[in-house]
């Protein structure tokens, strides 16, 4: 695809690493030796830089901005979701959203599995308190030896799945449809119907769904309870997908003994919340994806992506 005028708009004044510096814009001037390039100071002159632009690279882009915009081809944007995106209402212009998420959030899932299963919580209780515990690590469980069932197994599954993999767990996938041949790191995929049933044999349950209508509760107090005794679980995904109360429910009464969770239904998580004070729970505030290296993989992507567009 070649492109004239490009628009940058990729300031997050919320997470510094979301952010475009001087040496992002240089690696694009590189990769587009013939284009114009402007890098907006913000909202007010980014749609006033609008109209002239050929394609954007955004973090937010409104319905009705489409209409000011004649000469759009494409809006890309790092956002996984389309949360702050939203696609051309009249189809004209093409909408572009990141999945290079994978590289990042699957050191940050492992990171809270191995916070677990080697009882990192235990060991820094034990570090303030001089106290050398050293049998209680007989109770650790290595990952080559468990099963891990992640829940919206797309391309963010999938790059979690090639880690876990080379750990040596036993990887089961569940996805809304099923079809074609599956990657190595999957020993099988199946559909949300079944999830019931796979509950009962999993170590560790991921959950990456989507924040939609669709996915509202979709994670109810049956499937808590279907879950193995002594299971983890660990939501990368959206919060709106279970109730945090029947979360709580299965971390005081049984059957998990934990959970590391990334996003939650309020967000940033009410100081009032039980969950900060639940001591079988890992909190981080969605930050999952959040790296140094977040807008380099963006911009390798997007090259990419340029290059197989006609």
């Amino acid at each position: 695809m070649q492109i004239t005028n490009l628009l940058i708009n990729l300031q997050n004044k919320a997470v510094a690493a979301f952010s475009n510096n001087p040496c992002h814009i240089e690696r694009i001037r590189e990769a587009l030796p013939g284009s114009c390039i402007t890098v907006a100071e913000g909202k007010t002159d980014f749609l006033e830089k609008l109209p002239a632009a050929e394609c954007a690279l955004v973090w937010s882009f409104r319905p009705e901005w489409y209409k000011l915009a004649p000469q759009l081809k494409a809006v890309f944007t790092p956002a996984a979701g389309h949360d702050w995106v939203a696609a051309d209402p009249s189809g004209r212009v093409r909408t572009f959203y990141g999945s290079f998420h994978g590289r990042i959030m699957r050191e940050s899932l492992l990171s809270m599995m191995l916070y677990f299963n080697r009882r990192i919580g235990k060991t820094l209780e034990d570090q303030k308190r001089g106290v050398w515990g050293r049998n209680d690590y007989s109770s650790c469980v290595a990952l080559f030896s468990q099963q891990v069932l992640i829940v919206g197994c797309g391309a963010l599954g999938r790059s979690m799945a090639e880690l876990l993999k080379a750990f040596g767990a036993r990887v089961i996938g569940v996805r809304r449809t099923v079809s074609g041949e599956l990657p190595a790191c999957i020993d099988r995929m199946i559909t949300f119907d079944r999830l019931e049933q796979e509950l009962p044999r999993a170590d560790h349950v991921v959950l990456l769904l989507p924040g939609e209508k669709e996915t509202d509760g979709i994670i109810t107090r049956r499937h808590f309870a279907a879950m193995k005794p002594g299971a983890f679980l660990y939501n990368l995904g959206r919060g709106n997908c279970y109730r945090e109360e029947d979360l709580l429910a299965a971390l005081n009464h049984g059957p998990l003994a934990g959970a590391g969770l990334d996003v939650f239904a309020d967000e940033p998580l009410p100081s009032s919340s039980p969950l900060w004070e639940q001591h079988n729970l890992l909190v981080t505030p969605h930050a999952s994806a959040v790296s140094r290296e977040y807008i380099d993989l963006f911009i390798e992507e997007w090259l990419e992506r340029l290059r197989g567009l006609a």
